[in-house]
């Protein structure tokens, strides 16, 4: 009996002491890590994160794809549990069937297959204009959809049941080309009962529901650690059994708004009071080496965009193919990597980290030559223009520029000069953020909280005469990169005229630069076609070719990620749209640090 008694003792021992080992106490949900992300982001709508590399990053922190692709843009499955391709050609029918993982929305609503389909929907829908469209034209009637003759409801994408989605081809693919579109961010299934009834569904924290890791729980910019995405407890997670941190980590990730990123920077990995453990983002005054030891062990690595110009060729002198090479020759795009530090010269378009699909060893930019130097030539410049009878002097114009981007600013000042000394009387136009203000019939007015983006208003509506913008691949493939250029995949909607005999005539709206090349559309109508990757690749690289020539978007640099992670913190991973995927984050000492920096209370 004596010895039941002791191993009965004994077992309750190490009971408790697995439990002491395992856990602080009740208030111990996880890590709280602070952090500096990047710049701030006020819109998490998916659509909204193609001219922004920051903007995508948070946005892939908080949405879950129906598949991912990995640093090299390799696809892997995400929200999607299996799938089977089925090609039937006596009847002609070719679907992909998608079967998804269960998992729920933060509010605790099941993530199912129609959010999936709503995302697609809402791509064709009227009232949306995105070039994401380009991606999906193997799907059955979606081009005709695009084109204005036919309506979204036929699209080929079919809910089958709770956890099933169809997708139907007008024709015999080739599966594993198709795949790395299912990975883009502009596919993120979204809830369509939050999307349809609050046209500022995006722009408030509070009011965003997320089927990703993490979701926002405080985005107020005007406070001290005012923006904060916690752990997103319904993320795969089955609330009766899972641990919190089964799929996710971190409990809370802190980022500090009203201090400046130059001043945070020295209390990187610090014992101090606040201390940061990671940098998503280097300032600007920090690439000095001043800052030398401090950064390092920055890892840098190529981003999936280049920053760019457009030009708007509804406005003089830019429908002129001489005065946009002319000045795409005046920039130093050398000078201006070197004033970014975390950027590479740009030689062409298409950026460096898209893979070269008809060999995944290596990259479409190594495969492809660039097409001018990226030195200035202020000379070939003058020349270019005295030889089509242009004098620059007889116009002025603006480049607008986001204001929230350091880096877009500092490259846009370069432009401006460099474009000045080509003769054209140029002025930087930067425009920032406000607030929406609804107000009654009254004349009342109430502060919602939301903001909106008077850069992106000027850029989608086509208000500009040169727009600067990191243009963002919507896939891991370089059609996608490329397609939204040609007429009929530029996602810009359509032009409807009803003829005398009443009849209506549809025709696709050109980029939204107003490029309109019949070369460069007949090209890129047969990479869509093309199933041999090796002659897509082929036909992809003749059309940058043609882009280049005609240069209605003038490519500057090509972008880097940034990724500084302290001594305490580990398990920080990259895929192909965020470079700093945080499921996975694990901080050292991490319960001592929150009570240090007041997070909770020592029991």
């Amino acid at each position: 009996m004596m010895k039941r008694i002791v191993a009965l003792v004994l077992s309750l021992v190490c009971l408790l002491l697995c439990f002491a080992g395992c856990s602080h106490g009740i208030n111990d949900k996880g890590a709280y890590i602070r952090m500096y992300l990047g710049e701030r982001v006020y819109d998490f709508d998916p659509l909204n994160a193609f001219d922004n590399q920051a903007t995508l990053q948070i946005v892939s922190l908080i949405y879950e794809g129906l598949f991912t692709a990995d640093e090299d843009g390799d696809v892997k499955k995400a929200l999607v549990d299996e799938y089977e391709y089925i090609a039937d050609e006596e009847k002609d029918t070719y679907k992909l069937v998608l079967h998804l993982k269960e998992t729920k929305w933060s509010d605790g609503v099941q993530v199912t297959a129609s959010e999936a389909q709503y995302a697609f929907l809402r791509l064709f829908s009227t009232g949306v204009s995105h070039p994401a469209v380009a991606m999906l034209f193997d799907i059955k009637n979606a081009r005709n959809i695009a084109a204005g003759t036919d309506s979204v409801d036929h699209l080929g994408v079919m809910v089958t049941d709770p956890l099933t989605l169809e997708i139907e081809f007008e024709r015999n693919i080739d599966i594993d080309t198709f795949l790395p579109v299912l990975a883009s961010p502009a596919l993120y299934p979204l809830r369509a009962d939050k999307i349809d009834t609050d046209e500022n569904w995006s722009k408030l924290g509070k009011d965003i529901v997320c089927s990703g890791p993490f979701t926002i729980n405080m985005m107020d910019y005007k406070e001290k650690d005012g923006f904060m995405l916690e752990r997103n407890g319904y993320y795969y997670r089955d609330r009766t059994k899972d641990d919190p941190d089964k799929y996710v980590t971190p409990y809370r990730i802190i980022v500090d708004y009203t201090t400046p990123a130059i001043d945070q920077l020295p209390n990187f990995n610090s014992t101090e009071e606040g201390a940061l453990y990671y940098f998503g983002y280097i300032p600007l005054a920090a690439r000095t080496d001043e800052y030398a030891d401090v950064l390092k062990k920055l890892d840098v690595t190529a981003s999936n965009s280049t920053h760019v110009y457009y030009m708007n060729q509804a406005v003089a002198p830019f429908d002129n193919a001489a005065v946009r090479n002319a000045l795409s020759l005046a920039l130093d795009r050398e000078a201006i990597a070197e004033a970014i530090v975390y950027a590479e010269a740009a030689d062409a378009l298409v950026p460096e980290s898209i893979l070269y699909r008809a060999d995944k060893s290596t990259t479409f930019r190594k495969k492809v030559d660039g097409y001018f130097t990226t030195a200035a030539n202020v000379e070939q410049a003058k020349q270019l223009l005295a030889d089509a009878g242009i004098k620059a002097s007889d116009y002025s114009f603006t480049l607008t520029v986001n204001a929230g981007s350091e880096e877009h600013l500092k490259m846009a000042q370069l432009a401006v000069a460099a474009w000045k000394q080509i003769g054209f009387d140029v002025t930087l136009k930067e425009l920032g953020v406000y607030e929406i203000v609804n107000e009654d019939s009254k004349g009342n007015k109430t502060h919602t909280g939301a903001y909106a983006s008077e850069y992106r208003e000027a850029l989608q509506s086509g208000s500009f005469d040169v727009i600067a913008l990191d243009l963002v691949s919507t896939a891991p493939t370089a059609l996608s990169y490329l397609a939204p250029f040609a007429k009929a995949f530029s996602g810009n909607g359509y032009s409807a005229v009803v003829g005398e005999d009443g009849k209506t005539t549809y025709t696709a709206n050109p980029h939204i630069t107003g490029y309109d090349s019949e070369e460069y559309n007949a090209k890129i109508d047969a990479a869509q076609a093309e199933q041999n990757e090796k002659k897509r690749a082929a036909l992809l690289a003749e059309a940058e070719a043609i882009l280049m020539k005609d240069m209605p978007v003038i490519p500057v640099v090509y972008n880097k990620n940034t990724q500084l992670v302290g001594k305490k913190l580990s398990g920080v991973k990259s895929d192909f749209f965020c470079p700093n995927v945080l499921t996975d984050a694990k901080l050292s000492g991490y319960w001592k640090i929150a009570i240090r920096d007041g997070f909770v209370e020592e029991e």
